[in-house]
């Protein structure tokens, strides 16, 4: 179970942490418990900032996360924790493909890892045939900054990290009919898109 130590880190890092993600971390690891998550996909791990909500939240359910970078992590995972939480060096559009080959579900999935428009579209194509019912896909950086609703979506930008829209318009053009999305307006807005039970009819 999660104790007052741990509770007390995720309550340090939103208050005070300036990573670019640290206002996130009690939204990740409450979303997770909310759904009852117990497998969680996260692409993009760097130094293991949101892949610790992550795990408290799997012990809290008996989940498991998996986690993808094209980049080694030099984040070790605690020892006690370590039965939660399998990492794996690869492309997230290879893996993405071979869950889908393998009919590979996860019940929350978070996107941090390649930001360019085509590279996110893809994995958002991919991600349709995997998300459960219930579940949720987080995206983060959709914004510009921190905290007011100025979304990244500059075209023409030079840096390929950020070609042709970003994450936000990979987001953007989600038909409605099947998709619903809203954006919280922090630390580089956090996108929660989640498939509608129910397609609207329009004819």
């Amino acid at each position: 179970m999660m104790n007052q130590q741990d509770l007390d880190y995720l309550l340090n890092k939103v208050k005070h942490g300036d990573g670019d993600s640290d206002k996130h971390l009690l939204t990740f690891f409450g979303i997770a418990l909310n759904i009852n998550a117990r497998r969680i996909l996260e692409l993009g791990v760097r130094n293991g900032n949101s892949t610790s909500p992550w795990i408290l939240a799997a012990m809290e359910i008996d989940g498991h996360v998996d986690s993808v970078d094209i980049e080694a992590t030099q984040w070790q995972c605690p020892e006690l924790f370590q039965h939660l939480w399998t990492f794996t060096q690869s492309d997230a559009i290879e893996f993405l493909e071979k869950c889908v080959a393998e009919n590979r579900q996860y019940d929350l999935i978070y996107i941090d890892d390649w930001h360019a428009y085509a590279h996110v579209k893809r994995e958002l194509e991919l991600i349709e045939h995997m998300i459960t019912p219930s579940g949720v896909i987080l995206i983060h950086d959709t914004m510009y900054s921190n905290t007011q609703p100025d979304y990244h979506m500059e075209i023409n930008t030079t840096d390929a990290q950020w070609s042709e829209g970003g994450p936000y318009r990979a987001v953007a053009e989600l038909d409605p009919e099947i998709w619903e999305w809203a954006t919280i307006p922090a630390n580089h807005g956090m996108t929660l898109l989640r498939k509608k039970s129910k397609t609207i009819k329009t004819s």
